[in-house]
This record gives structure tokens, C-alpha cells and sequence, in this order.
């Protein structure tokens, strides 16, 4: 077996372990919630009676450790259950939202990538300009800004104020932009960040610095020295980001009553359904971790120097 095919085991096998801790974890937190599924399944008009007849068809009234046994089967055959709430298998709740999640996750990424990237690049080669003050000014509020209030300014600006753009739901190309932007400047400020920081340490670099002393024109060296390397960072931060918000932009999606899989997960805790709640929870852990896998077997094709520890090891 070579190397790069050992390395690659490995961290599949860290990825399994890494699920199966997360779903032990989950089950545990999501039941030790504040609420009876079943009592809000029944109603408050409900009997004990009634609710006890709800409570062991949903199989709560078993002991915890059964529970989790049953669950844990259901995990290893493919299926994450049937919705408390709806009715319907998890898996059906969550495909039926993820086309949202998805779209807005790609649209909100792709403002950002098309921004940050090029501000922090040009920032990194201009360290004392006024882009460089901008992509830190970026950063700063990025961090320190609550998503929330960026959202309701946006909807203050754009849909009460100006009546240029839709304030919730997602019926037309026009609902997505609000939600979009006020993912994207905070996405914005990190990735540019990073890029900034990046692009610098590859400046500093012994190869680029024998690079201009060779006399190569700057255009080749800034693509072939300093972005291939500070590709590694900047993949980095966008997996991160991307699988956060493939995982649902919770908060955001709430404020602009977007149907995705983060409006879905609060819906499920607020009526404790247990069921949805943890579907939605390990398929928001599968893809970070998928995503996380993915960047590793990137890092291995971009950047040569990992290339090369992997022969040597071989």
C-alpha cells in the first residue's frame, strides 16, 4: 500500500470515528431537552392516557440505552427515521430542503470567493493602501457584527425603505439575494483575511524571494509561487465555510423564513422532535466531514511539498 493510500485510510477512519462520537453525543444532548414529544404530539387538551398511547408508539417510554441501540441500527441500515412531527422519513424532510440550503450556500460562497479573494490578494501586495484597510475593516465587522442585525438592516433597507427586494420566503430568483449578501459579508471578511495572510507568508518565502532575484516577471511568479501555495489556507477557510452552510445558516435562514435545513432544525427542536432533530444534526456532521476529507486529498494535489513528504515516506 503507498503512501498517499495509507494516509488516505487513515483519515477515513478518523472520519467514521469522528461520526459515530458525534451521533453518541447527539443523541444524548437532543433527549435531555426541556419538552415531551408526545404531550406536543397530543395536545394540551390530551389524557395521561392518550399520552402514554402516543409516548409508546414513539418508542420514549423504553430505557435510554435501548433507544440509542435501536437508533444506532437504524443509523448502520441507511435510515434516520420517521419525523415525530411530520409523520414522514427524515431523509424525505431533508432532501426536501436541501435544494434551498444548496442554493443559497453556493450563491452566498460565490459572492465571497469573487470578493474576498482578489481584495485580499491586492491587500497582501499592497499592505499600506486603502484596499488593505478595507479588507480588515471587512474582517472586524465580519467577526463583531451579529448575523441577525445584518439581516433586519438589510430587510430595513431593501424591502421596507427601498421596496427593491423580497423579505422573506424563497418564491422567485429575488427572494434568495437578501439572505445571500447577509451570508456573504460575514464569509467575506475571514476568507479575505486569510487570503491576505496567506498571499503574505508566500511573499516572504524563500522560493518567491529567489524567484525575484532571478528576474522572473511577477505576473508568473505571483501564479505559480504565491497563489499555488496559498491555494492550501484559502481551500481551507472555503470547505469550512461551505460546510457550514450546506449544514444549514441557522440564524439566517430563520430571520428571512428561508426553507432550508437550518429553519428545519429549529422547527424540530421546537417541537422536540428527537427523530428530525438528529437526522438533520449528523447530516450537517457528514458533510462537514465530508467536506474536511475532500480538502485533505486537495491539499495532497495542490500543494507539492505535501506531495512530496508522501513520497519520501513511501
Amino acid at each position: 500500500m503507498s503512501s498517499l493510500s495509507t494516509y488516505l485510510f487513515y483519515r477515513f477512519l478518523q472520519a467514521i470515528v469522528t461520526f459515530f462520537g458525534a451521533m453518541i453525543l447527539f443523541f444524548f444532548i437532543v433527549r435531555i431537552l426541556p419538552g415531551d414529544p408526545a404531550r406536543i404530539l397530543a395536545g394540551p387538551e390530551a389524557s395521561e392516557e392518550d399520552v402514554a398511547k402516543i409516548r409508546e408508539a414513539l418508542g420514549l417510554n423504553k430505557p435510554i440505552y435501548e433507544q440509542f441501540f435501536v437508533y444506532l441500527t437504524s443509523i448502520l441500515r441507511g435510515d434516520l427515521g420517521t419525523s415525530i412531527k411530520y409523520g414522514t422519513p427524515v431523509v424525505n424532510e431533508i432532501l426536501a430542503r436541501l435544494p434551498y440550503t444548496i442554493a443559497l450556500a453556493l450563491v452566498a460562497e460565490a459572492i465571497a470567493v469573487i470578493i474576498a479573494i482578489p481584495l485580499g490578494v491586492l491587500a497582501a501586495l499592497k499592505p499600506r493602501s486603502m484596499l488593505s484597510y478595507i479588507a480588515s475593516l471587512l474582517s472586524i465587522l465580519g467577526t463583531s457584527l451579529p448575523v441577525f442585525w445584518v439581516g433586519l438592516m438589510l430587510i430595513f433597507i431593501f424591502a421596507v425603505e427601498l421596496r427593491l427586494l423580497p423579505s422573506s420566503g424563497a418564491d422567485s430568483p429575488k427572494h434568495i439575494i437578501l439572505p445571500a449578501l447577509t451570508l456573504a459579508f460575514f464569509l467575506t471578511g475571514n476568507l479575505a483575511r486569510m487570503t491576505k495572510a496567506a498571499v503574505l507568508e508566500a511573499l516572504s518565502s524563500n522560493h518567491v524571494v529567489t524567484a525575484i532575484a532571478k528576474g522572473l516577471p511577477f505576473s508568473k511568479i505571483l501564479v505559480r509561487h504565491v497563489l499555488r501555495v496559498s491555494l492550501i489556507p484559502i481551500l481551507t477557510i472555503i470547505s469550512l465555510q461551505l460546510g457550514a452552510l450546506l449544514g444549514g445558516a441557522i440564524i439566517t435562514e430563520t430571520v428571512f423564513a428561508w426553507p432550508g435545513i437550518g429553519s428545519l432544525l429549529v422547527d424540530s427542536l421546537f417541537y422536540r422532535d428527537y427523530v428530525l432533530a438528529q437526522g438533520i444534526i449528523m447530516f450537517i456532521v457528514g458533510v462537514f466531514i465530508l467536506l474536511n476529507l475532500l480538502t485533505d486529498i486537495a491539499y495532497a494535489l495542490v500543494d507539492p511539498r505535501i506531495r512530496d513528504v508522501l513520497w519520501r515516506v513511501r
